[in-house]
């Protein structure tokens, strides 16, 4: 049985997510730039670059968070289910995977070089 793809794109931390995916339009739009200038090459992939970095780093804030967050309410109910339990984990892993999704794609439009026009 698999997670299915709209749980893992759209049920992380709600707060994490719209960071993430804001990085990613804002990659997109770097990107879109990058092609289209010539002279500006460099500037557009040390942006590309830092952003790959900050979505590294909200994606290990966000699984920080997402673990006090389960751990804190595992000591509050004093014994749980084993299922309750994997199930609280797997959703806390969701933020924390998207991110690392994000910045592999930032990475790979930081790196890829625009088609020499002719």
């Amino acid at each position: 049985m698999r997670m299915p793809l709209f749980d893992f794109l759209f049920n992380g931390d709600l707060k994490f997510v719209v960071i993430l995916y804001t990085f990613l339009i804002v990659a997109i739009v770097f990107f879109v730039k990058k092609i289209k200038t010539k002279e500006n090459q460099e500037y557009y992939n040390l942006k590309l670059k830092k952003l790959v970095n900050w979505s590294l780093l909200i994606a290990l804030f966000s699984l920080l968070l997402g673990l006090l967050h389960s751990f804190y309410f595992i000591s509050k109910a004093k014994g749980i289910a084993t299922s309750l339990l994997f199930s609280g984990l797997s959703n806390m892993l969701i933020t924390p995977t998207l991110g690392v999704v994000i910045a592999i794609i930032i990475k790979l439009l930081s790196t890829s070089l625009p088609l020499k026009r002719a």
